[in-house]
């Protein structure tokens, strides 16, 4: 299936065991705003460009138009509410791919495909004021890039990657004669945070097709290349903060796989999905998206060690038509970004993760344990009829209560309110 066709996303030896069994069960979504538009309905680009500064918002950089674009910032605060919106350029020559970059220094920097190929715009951490910078480089294979990725070195330089180029730098000092694969249509970029190597990911048409990834820098790495199983397939590429690791997303027609660079690749869930989109969470999580243009989206986060899921959360899709999707987690809660026809523009909603409550009742009291993922979660607020308390260290927070049938809540900045049903049984002797 084609590129402009696909629903593509964002963004090893580990096992998934009975947190995948959890993982894949349909929960209903918690999202109580529901899906915002952030670009369209008509003259829309391909790609957005995301990025968190160290202030907690996040930054979107969107185009809108087709022969003339103009190119703009939307900023969505730490709790998913959209705070402002600026003019990064206007009369520009391209709607392509877009990516972004928060710089070491807390700047931003923006890279748009266009005439001439890929240019550079910047901004403090605020956003809002925004400067090209330089002339483009890539020529005329990068103009009409669709999918362009961006990341930093583990030193803090930035690196670009289109039609299946990588080059670091801004300009870049020295281009490959030619591409890593050819036929990349889509160009994503991730840097393990314990190595430091950069990893460039997308999907290919050329040769045996699917989807293909290849350690870039330092130097170059072992070739993956993954086929589909039916026409319609789409991945996303992420690596982990802190932690070791960089991991594909990808859906094959049949099923939702997640494959660490460098190890294993494991089925998260079955069905007619045609995309899935992995972004990085707080800690060492994931966030994984996997779905369809008619059964919506499903989502889920990672435990530390993403050896384990939370319970699935499913969404309905803003719109029967799905052509793209991103994301961006690294606050905790996921900002999730879909577009519907081609050129329809990207709607947006926010995710909160998922606690499991689990209950236990003994003489005159209850304890009540709160996961995320399999791992315990401190400072959990927890109610318990009149009674309240707020979980340790493991986890748990133990209740004294008379005897009685009660409803356990559980709520903590970040995530969905739980509950769980406890009995306390009467004493005895």
């Amino acid at each position: 299936m084609h590129s402009y066709q696909r629903m593509v996303v964002c963004l090893g030896a580990f096992a998934l065991a009975a947190g995948l069994a959890l993982a894949t069960q349909a929960r209903p979504n918690a999202m109580a705003s529901g899906w915002a538009r952030i670009s369209g309905p008509s003259q829309a680009g391909n790609q957005l460009g995301l990025a968190r500064t160290a202030d907690g918002v996040l930054h979107v950089a969107w185009n809108r138009g087709n022969t003339s674009t103009s190119i703009f910032e939307t900023r969505i605060s730490p709790a998913g509410r959209v705070a402002g919106t600026s003019t990064i350029a206007t009369g520009w020559d391209g709607n392509g791919g877009l990516a972004l970059l928060a710089l070491p220094d807390k700047s931003l920097q923006l890279f748009a495909p266009g005439t001439g190929g890929i240019r550079t715009f910047t901004a403090p951490e605020g956003g809002g004021a925004w400067a090209a910078q330089g002339s483009g480089w890539g020529g005329a294979i990068a103009e009409s890039s669709y999918v362009i990725g961006a990341t930093l070195t583990k030193d803090g330089r930035s690196v670009t990657a289109w039609r299946g180029f990588a080059a670091e730098g801004v300009p870049p000092a020295s281009i490959p004669p030619s591409p890593y694969q050819g036929g990349m249509s889509e160009s994503f970029l991730a840097t393990d945070a314990a190595s430091g190597a950069v990893v460039l990911s997308g999907s290919t048409n050329s040769g045996q097709g699917g989807f293909y990834a290849q350690q870039v820098l330092p130097g170059a790495g072992n070739r993956v290349v993954i086929p589909p199983l039916a026409k319609e397939w789409g991945e996303g590429l992420s690596a982990r903060i802190g932690q070791p690791g960089v991991y594909v997303a990808y859906a094959d027609g049949k099923a939702a796989h997640l494959y660490r660079y460098g190890g294993a690749s494991k089925t998260l869930a079955r069905g007619t999905f045609s995309s899935a989109t992995v972004c990085t969470g707080p800690a060492g999580r994931l966030w994984v998206v996997w779905g369809d243009g008619a059964g919506g989206l499903s989502v889920t986060r990672s435990s530390k060690s993403v050896g384990a899921f939370e319970p699935t959360q499913k969404l309905k899709l803003p719109q029967s038509a799905l052509t793209f999707v991103q994301c961006e987690g690294s606050a905790g809660p996921l900002d999730l970004f879909a577009s519907g026809q081609p050129g329809g523009g990207f709607s947006y909603t926010h995710v909160l993760a998922r606690l499991s409550v689990r209950s236990a009742g003994a003489k005159g009291k209850a304890t009540i344990s709160v996961r995320d993922a399999g791992d315990p979660v401190a400072g959990v607020t927890v109610v318990v009829g009149a009674k309240h308390g707020t979980t340790d260290a493991r986890g748990r927070a133990t209740l004294l209560l008379a005897p009685g049938s009660y409803t356990a809540r559980a709520s903590a900045p970040g995530y969905a309110s739980a509950s769980a049903r406890v009995t306390v049984p009467e004493k005895t002797g």
